[in-house]
């Protein structure tokens, strides 16, 4: 069944409008008697029957609810620096297939692009949370500087900040994931890499660099392959 994002459900029927009608009557071209699945974004799944159409909306009835295996126990929050071109698009969208519940797109000293519009990064989390199946839309926050974002950090219980120049002598991932935090927060830099500044300022807050591996990755690379081995090694994919 196809999966939609509304902003409240109502029993026993309800009627959807806008983007979604749009995408399920004229992209779609579902039927009357289809049934479709929909998400006000609270963890659950709720199947619903179409019994109509007109210009503006599509009507349905309600069939029946249960809770969304798809949503990972562990919060993780990736702050990524903005991209050039689609890239950004492209770690918002990685990123929400693998279960991370918020993005903070952050502009760094060595960031090249200064400005993106949210609306694109949140279409990008939108669709991507339709198509893995999630029933939570993960938040992209508004962008934040560099300094804005490092006085953040202090809220979540494992900071992971991942730098190219750590593999000597910075730890390893599964030196500290545990495998029992509730929130951690990976911060990745841009195409540049972190400055100097940045790197004293992290370290000096109590940060310790982490190495993702002996090859210099792509940022985006970087966001979306750091990701995915936290969420193993937080036992989300076991």
């Amino acid at each position: 069944m196809r999966r939609f994002f509304v902003e409240k459900i109502e029993k026993p029927s309800l009627n959807v409008y806008g983007n979604e009608r749009k995408h399920l009557a004229d992209v779609l071209r579902a039927r009357v008697g289809d049934k479709v699945i929909l998400c006000p974004n609270d963890g659950n799944d709720y199947v619903y029957k179409i019994v109509g159409f007109d210009k503006n909306s599509v009507s349905l009835n309600y069939v029946s609810e249960n809770k969304n295996e798809t949503e990972p126990e562990l919060m993780l929050t990736v702050f990524a620096s903005l991209l050039k071109g689609d890239k950004t698009e492209l770690v918002v969208q990685k990123l929400t297939e693998l279960g991370v519940k918020r993005i903070t797109p952050f502009i760094s000293d060595y960031t090249v692009q200064k400005s993106k519009k949210n609306e694109r990064l949140k279409r990008s989390a939108h669709e991507a949370s339709k198509q893995c199946g999630r029933a939570i839309i993960p938040e992209v926050t508004e962008i934040v500087s560099f300094d804005q974002m490092l006085k953040t950090l202090d809220k979540y219980d494992t900071v992971v900040f991942a730098y190219e120049d750590a593999y000597t002598s910075g730890k390893r991932l599964s030196d500290v994931i545990k495998g029992n935090e509730k929130t951690i927060a990976l911060v990745v830099g841009p195409e540049g890499g972190f400055s100097e500044r940045e790197v004293n300022a992290l370290t000096l807050a109590g940060y310790e660099p982490v190495t993702l591996g002996k090859r210099i990755l792509r940022a985006e690379t970087a966001s979306i392959a750091g990701a995915s081995v936290i969420m193993c090694l937080a036992g989300e994919w076991s």
